[in-house]
């Protein structure tokens, strides 16, 4: 059983995509704005993102269970 078919490696994926979301890091930080004039925690919101979209595809893809009536 490879890794990516263990509930334990997904549910820590989330776990650390949760904690990574939460920015405590930032919390102090000045306003500043970045490239096309956006501010910086933008891109590492989008970034954060992508990796969410990856961890779904990933779990739908390995651990979703096939029904008879999708068969």
């Amino acid at each position: 059983m490879s890794l990516l078919h263990r509930p334990y490696f997904w549910f820590f994926s989330f776990t650390i995509l949760f904690l990574l979301s939460l920015d405590f890091w930032r919390w102090d930080q000045r306003i500043s704005l970045a490239l096309f004039q956006l501010p910086s925690w933008l891109f590492y919101f989008v970034i954060l993102q992508g990796g969410l979209v990856l961890a779904v595809a990933g779990i739908s893809s390995t651990l979703w269970q096939k029904t008879e009536r999708d068969q």
